[in-house]
């Protein structure tokens, strides 16, 4: 019996990331999605806000340091000045953003109910959340993570992420109810939830 490669029903060509560069590799992963071009992960990452500790910064051109934000190192879109949207406007990027953060789901079956609409209306959306909380409960230490959303299957309360990490599977299937706990854990302040990109 001949097994696929990779998930045959997969929206997106996955991408792996630069240190610290989840997001604006999911970025890239939706706009490659649409035929948009791509700008240097860095350059998105810079007008997010992105900050890597000391040692990191070797593997970038000229990047931004300092103490680590409560979230973790990497971007700091939860700030005004590096919004997603304030980002696409700078760079010319055609597409918009609309936080769903994990405050807006009181319950899990709302939250099981804005993925059924999501699997009906082929949205784009990236998936923050605490890494630990998802992958390594014991850690002590905790920070955010984002990765693409790549299908859901709520019947089998399940949903396939596609994660940008050298560290990690490029497809990733995972539990609704956990990725839920996770994005609780992350918090909507630090933008723990779901982050909605469209076309204009």
């Amino acid at each position: 019996m001949n097994k696929s490669i990779i998930p045959i029903d997969s929206h997106y060509i996955p991408l792996t990331q630069q240190k610290y560069c989840c997001v604006p590799t999911c970025i890239q992963m939706v706009m490659l999605r649409h035929n948009i071009p791509l700008p240097p992960a860095e350059l998105i990452g810079h007008h997010l806000g992105l900050i890597v500790d000391a040692d990191s910064t070797k593997y970038f051109w000229n990047v931004s340091t300092g103490a680590r934000p409560s979230s973790g190192y990497g971007t700091r879109i939860s700030l005004p000045e590096y919004s997603l949207n304030s980002m696409f406007e700078k760079l010319n990027i055609p597409l918009k953003s609309t936080l769903q953060l994990i405050n807006n789901f009181t319950t899990l079956e709302e939250f099981r109910d804005y993925l059924s609409s999501v699997v009906a209306s082929d949205k784009d959306v990236l998936v923050c959340y605490d890494w630990p909380t998802l992958f390594d409960p014991k850690l002590i230490d905790h920070w955010g993570h984002v990765c693409v959303l790549d299908k859901v299957d709520v019947e089998k309360d399940e949903i396939r992420i596609i994660d940008p990490s050298p560290n990690s599977a490029k497809w990733v299937t995972v539990k609704i109810s956990d990725m839920y706990r996770a994005m609780q854990v992350h918090g909507e302040k630090k933008s723990g939830g779901l982050w909605e990109l469209s076309l204009p």
